[in-house]
């Protein structure tokens, strides 16, 4: 037995250290004690906390316990240490039960791969903001923006560096507060890939899981990264098209921004122990706005990388912009929806491709359909038409070959033929009819669909078009009034300003967010339904059938969407360096719009009036954010007291934050419905009945300068409540007299 001596604080210590040595050499014993045949073994994350203030690696907890687990035989595959403590490691689920139970441990979770949630974008964001006016507070209009030397950082599937959206002309210096590097990969030629002046880092992480050495690169083999780079910062194209549809200039949020890609991605998915290597770094290189198009299903906060790795970079000043995911049309559906991150939903632009249809030979109708065709046939041709149930085998499920399921059509009846498939089975994805029918040797298909924007998923080799309910009846009377009913499906036309936009997807995730109804999420929404923007050079198998490769390409999901975000938070920032992450959402969203380019209001894909459950504060706006007039400061209390009303303790939350002020303390009484009072842009409000009055409160700082003279700057309440809601705001007018009032 070792006893302390209590008198001197000195002996204390080396009290403390003696006993958490003898707790980790028992725990060491242990783990060599124990067999992997009555224990499942995995990768898993030890998650501890924030890291030492100093940004130095002599966190003794970190370094005993990661000291054992090599004298057991088992090396640690990643260490956190700039923004955060811990490290990754493969250890058996005993192991795991044991490390969490050790002193300095917040969290420890198996390491779970992450899915990636996969340009007339600008064009339209910059025409929806000249229709709107944002030049009220005398900031004059924001028509050439300068960039400067705002850095963002993207944690995606790595990067083509010679796209021509990454070329580093006019580009000045590499910016001084940039510590990272460029690692050129361990393959047969790693100096292929190079940084510049305008991609200025890049890193890759590979795990257990990922071996292969064609991976031991930074370079994107999927080209997901490479688009989201180019969405947000790309360099200006003058002649961007897709085999010549939607030509046009095409640009990124934040030309003048540099890139640094973080490549935590492949082709199965994103490790959540790299992801959060990728953060650790990308805190400590110096970036300003990190930009993530993935997402883990919400459960824990502190089992969740991408919440673990934000909340240390909102910590250190950096702006986290991340995806909502493509769960929609549920509800409850949303991704990445922690206070501290920015959450993106996807929307629609005025561009679409039209693919019409036109019926029968003399007296012909023409049927407005959509899709992105560049087949090699004879687009003038007629071909016979049938629908899909005439052609079903004896033996299959008619409600199943309506839609052109696998497997139940008859060849010798699809082969040569347009086919009309239904789409009212919900677990049939479109591309699967499609090849079903390419498959049967059919010369095209007519989807008849009222929710399918997505067109990028589409073999734009095949000839396919998507038409409304509506359109599908006249349709299928012209197949059932006619003997041999012929059609053609007209060459793709691009065409901008006609649509109604903007509108959200189906497949764009859905609030309330699953943890909390008090906190509203997503967002804000953009841009993220078939975005034109780089890609890999020569990549073969985007090519359609005939056809070069690619040097962009047209892609759909939330993952688009929130690189358009993260360019205008890079502008934000360099414009208002002192700015803090939460000044810049604020700035996004309340200056985002509720209404389309036709005045009316945004709608889903049905037609129906979308909620802030669907779009957060609204549309995007590109010039909007640089004039909000007040901001609504989120501070670093309001997400220390998000995470005691949420249910942890005092002690969990000391540990996962080292900049907790002297005598923190979590509110008593307190539960999850007061986070609606944290100082968020936004209010929700949970469990609600209305039988008795709920007071929420909010602080707004003024960023505006006074108009005239000395007038004070004035700002009055206009309310625009639900329906059956009474709202009083107080008090009604707010009075400022300078910036930082």
């Amino acid at each position: 037995m070792y006893s302390c001596p209590v008198s001197r604080s000195s002996a204390m210590m080396r009290c403390l250290t003696v006993t958490v040595i003898f707790v980790m050499f028992l725990f060491l014993s242990v783990i060599q004690n124990c067999k992997s045949e009555t224990s499942k073994s995995g990768d898993y994350i030890i998650y501890m906390g924030a890291a030492s203030s100093d940004d130095s690696t002599d966190n003794d907890h970190v370094e005993l316990l990661s000291s054992m687990l090599q004298r057991s035989g088992k090396t640690p595959m990643h260490r956190y240490k700039h923004g955060f403590s811990g490290f990754a490691a493969h250890l058996s689920e005993d192991e795991a039960h044991l490390m969490a139970k050790q002193p300095g441990v917040v969290s420890v979770f198996p390491d779970q791969m992450l899915q990636l949630h996969t340009t007339r974008s600008w064009d339209f964001l910059v025409q929806e903001s000249y229709q709107r006016d944002f030049t009220e507070m005398n900031y004059g209009q924001e028509s050439d923006v300068h960039e400067g030397d705002t850095i963002i950082g993207f944690l995606d599937s790595g990067i083509w560096p010679e796209a021509q959206s990454f070329n580093d002309r006019h580009m000045g210096p590499v910016p001084k507060k940039w510590k990272g590097t460029c690692m050129r990969g361990k393959k047969t030629q790693p100096d292929s890939f190079r940084c510049n002046r305008k991609l200025i880092g890049a890193r890759y992480y590979n795990s257990s899981f990922f071996l292969d050495a064609d991976y031991e690169t930074p370079r994107d083999f999927l080209g997901h990264g490479t688009h989201v780079a180019s969405i947000a910062a790309g360099q200006i194209i003058s002649d961007a098209s897709y085999y010549g549809l939607a030509s046009g200039i095409m640009r990124g949020g934040s030309p003048n921004s540099r890139i640094a890609m973080y490549r935590a991605c492949s082709l199965l998915g994103c490790r959540g122990s790299s992801i959060l290597a990728a953060f650790d770094d990308a805190i400590a290189d110096g970036v300003d706005v990190i930009s993530i198009s993935m997402g883990l299903w919400p459960d824990n906060l502190l089992e969740d990388p991408l919440s673990i790795g934000s909340f240390h970079a909102v910590e250190r000043g950096i702006t986290v912009v991340c995806s909502a995911g493509n769960s929609g049309p549920s509800s409850q559906s949303v991704f990445n929806a922690a206070p501290w991150m920015i959450t993106v939903s996807a929307s629609t632009i005025d561009r679409g491709f039209e693919s019409n249809i036109l019926l029968g030979g003399d007296e012909s109708r023409l049927i407005e359909g959509v899709g992105i065709n560049i087949a090699n046939i004879d687009k003038s041709q007629a071909y016979p038409l049938i629908h899909a149930r005439s052609a079903k085998k004896i033996d299959a499920n008619e409600e199943a070959a309506r839609n052109c399921a696998p497997d139940t059509l008859n060849q010798s009846i699809v082969k040569g033929k347009i086919v009309v498939c239904d789409s009212d089975l919900d677990n049939q994805v479109i591309q699967w009819k499609s090849d079903e029918v390419k498959r049967l040797g059919g010369t095209g298909m007519v989807l008849i669909d009222d929710e399918s924007m997505d067109l990028s998923f589409i073999d734009p080799s095949f000839l396919v078009t998507i038409i409304k309910p509506e359109d599908g009846i006249q349709i299928m009377s012209y197949i059932n009034s006619t003997r041999e009913p012929i059609a053609t499906i007209m060459p793709t036309r691009s065409r901008t300003g006609h649509m109604l936009a903007p509108s959200i997807p189906s497949f764009s995730s859905r609030g309330p967010y699953l943890l909390t109804r008090s906190i509203l999420k997503p967002d804000i929404a953009a841009p993220g339904v078939n975005i034109l923007a780089s890609w890999l050079v020569g990549d073969r198998n985007a090519a359609p059938e005939g056809k070069p490769p690619p040097l962009f390409n047209i892609q759909s999901g939330t993952s688009m969407s929130c690189p358009h975000v993260s360019g205008i938070a890079a502008r934000l920032k360099s414009r208002y360096p002192s700015w803090s992450p939460a000044a810049i959402r604020s700035a996004i969203m309340t200056t985002a719009v509720q209404m389309t380019n036709t005045g009316s209001h945004i709608t889903t894909e049905t037609g129906q009036k979308a909620t802030p459950y669907d779009f957060g504060a609204g549309q995007v706006t590109v010039f909007g954010p640089s004039s909000p007039g007040l901001i609504y400061e989120t501070t670093p209390m309001d997400y220390l007291n998000f995470l005691c009303y949420y249910g942890f303790t005092s002690e969990q939350i000391r540990k996962i934050s080292n900049r907790i002020p002297q005598g923190f303390a979590c509110p008593e009484q307190s539960s999850r419905g007061d986070i609606s009072n944290i100082n968020y842009p936004s209010i929700s409000i949970s469990n609600f009945n209305g039988k008795e009055s709920r007071r929420i409160s909010r602080t707004v700082t003024n960023v505006a300068s006074r108009l005239i003279g000395d007038e004070d700057t004035v700002y009055t309440v206009s309310v625009d409540a639900p329906e059956g809601l009474r709202v009083r705001v107080i008090p009604r007018r707010l009075h400022f007299r300078k910036i930082g009032d």
